[in-house]
């Protein structure tokens, strides 16, 4: 069995830090996370567990619990699990449900990652996902993570993106706590949701609450949501090793169903099409950087350039242009806007020239034809002036994806199809790049934001952004944004989910082969 486990070309490696159980609870048994989501969990066919020493000078005082296990089939899962910061009290004995009988920690060293960062370091560096846990009725754990592993996962998290999983563990207790000195000093107040929040911002991490370690809690929930970075791990790993893995192992006979990207499409194909629908070789040409610049495909795209390299395509007669220096100036000026109780300068030359709107104000029968000072509406001065210097300059680098929806909004509203463009590049290119534990933990609503483009015409943004919900489904499907999804777009997001349910299914039913084989935990 074990030799099995060394045998997997692949291997995931999870760090657990945190004290879920309530330090005066009445049950010296109860069940720990990590431990209770190993025991049932129908993805796991092998589990050992055995005590880590972390370094030849602390032989005999074990700090991390590992535990050993078979993953997907013959993928090598390896927990570390840390529950207790070593500046507790040396005399404390502490029970584990994988042991016989209380661990002894007396004569450990305080401040072991202080005075150890190599090993701390390996840890934390080697890891593929970081899960911190705490009893929400036990505030000295919580503060214990904050002070004492919060600051250590820092310092990693700057060399490494690394997902973190933070788990709020119990139901949090309404009744008024003993009134007697011991209580009122040591056990304190519940931690409340807000504060998990609050941390999990600071990490970029995902945030559970765990009322109870369920098989709800455990499985679908936190086993949900652990094994789609586990799944993004894997993914992440190189192809190569994957398909070299060991088949020996006594499941060989099934193996687990593979999961594509999403959006895998064969590119040679749509070039075709393209090129059926569009006669002119430049536009072809045109259509397709687009198209990989958007969808990153086939991974030919230059991601310096980012959403600027639209400025390589500008037109001719505003390359190396002068009208930079006349952009928000009073120098030549012939008309004034008015907008939020400030004034805004402009040439109506500029104007006419680069905005069909404009040049049918100015020159019409519009009131603006022959009035200097113009008043501006629905939107905000620096949007209006993040406009009217694309008009001077023909580029724009919005400071944000919110910026970038209030720029095009603005555009629409000026008929400026080339600036909404840039913006839909902008807000697609900036969504691409977060990681998946920013885009879990980001109070930024990709709804609104799809409801923004439907509603001011921008079809190819709103129709990327619906593409972009289905492929993160485990996500988005966790926030309460989703709920306000149409029906008829939430229809679509359920069709084209990723993973896909059929992908689920298979993996279910290859869980339950698995299971049927009796590849069971020996320990448990």
């Amino acid at each position: 069995m074990a030799g099995s486990l060394k045998a997997s070309l692949m291997s995931i490696h999870v760090v657990a830090f945190g004290n879920e159980r309530e330090r005066f609870s009445e049950d010296n048994r109860q069940s720990s996370l990590i431990w209770t989501y190993l025991g049932r969990s129908a993805l796991i066919s092998v589990t050992e567990s055995s005590l880590l020493l972390n370094s030849a000078n602390h032989v005999g005082n074990p700090v991390f619990t590992e535990y050993q296990a078979c993953v997907f089939g013959n993928v090598r899962l390896v927990v570390h699990d840390c529950p207790l910061w070593m500046k507790q009290d040396p005399s404390l004995k502490v029970s584990h449900p994988c042991m016989c009988s209380p661990v002894d920690f007396s004569g450990t060293r305080p401040d072991i990652f202080d005075s150890d960062w190599y090993t701390s370091q390996n840890l934390i560096g080697g890891a593929d996902i970081i899960v911190i846990k705490y009893s929400v009725n036990d505030r000295s754990s919580f503060q214990e993570v904050k002070d004492s592993y919060v600051p250590m996962i820092k310092r990693a998290l700057n060399h490494c993106s690394i997902p973190v999983i933070i788990s709020a563990v119990g139901a949090r207790k309404s009744e008024v706590p003993c009134t007697c000195p011991l209580c009122t000093s040591d056990r304190g107040s519940c931690v409340t949701a807000s504060e998990g929040i609050q941390l999990a911002k600071e990490l970029g991490a995902t945030y559970l609450e765990l009322h109870s370690l369920s098989d709800f809690y455990i499985g679908k929930y936190f086993g949900g949501v652990l094994e789609y970075f586990m799944i993004q791990s894997l993914n992440q790993k190189s192809s190569e090793k994957m398909k070299k893995r060991e088949k020996s192992h006594k499941c060989h006979g099934v193996k687990p169903p593979q999961l594509e990207q999403p959006g895998a499409f064969q590119w040679e194909l749509l070039e075709e099409d393209i090129k059926k629908k569009l006669k002119d070789p430049g536009e072809v040409e045109l259509v397709l950087e687009k198209v990989k610049c958007i969808l990153k495909t086939p991974g030919k795209v230059n991601r310096a350039k980012n959403c600027r390299s639209h400025q390589t395509a500008r037109p001719l007669q505003l390359r190396d242009t002068s009208l930079r220096l006349f952009f928000n100036t009073d120098v030549l000026a012939d008309v004034i806007f008015q907008i939020q109780g400030a004034t805004v300068p402009a040439h109506r030359a500029v104007l006419v020239a680069r905005c069909e709107v404009m040049a049918a104000m100015f020159n019409g029968s519009y009131i603006e034809a022959n009035s200097f000072l113009v008043p501006v509406y629905g939107v905000s001065k620096d949007t209006f002036l993040s406009f009217l210097e694309y008009l001077y300059t023909d580029s724009c680098c919005p400071a944000s994806i919110l910026q970038a929806m209030s720029l095009l909004i603005c555009a629409e509203m000026y008929q400026v199809s080339r600036l909404q463009h840039i913006c839909e590049l902008y807000i697609i290119t900036q969504l691409q790049s977060m990681p998946s534990r920013e885009l879990a933990s980001t109070s930024l609503s990709v709804v609104s934001l799809l409801r923004k483009a439907k509603f001011h015409n921008s079809d190819c943004l709103s129709t990327w952004l619906l593409h972009f919900i289905a492929t993160n489904y485990l996500i988005f499907s966790q926030k309460p944004e989703f709920q306000d999804l149409s029906a008829e777009e939430r229809n679509f997001v359920e069709i084209h989910r990723w993973p896909s349910s059929m992908y689920l299914k298979q993996l279910a039913d290859y869980r339950n082969y698995i299971n049927s084989q009796k590849c069971h935990c020996i320990v448990m």
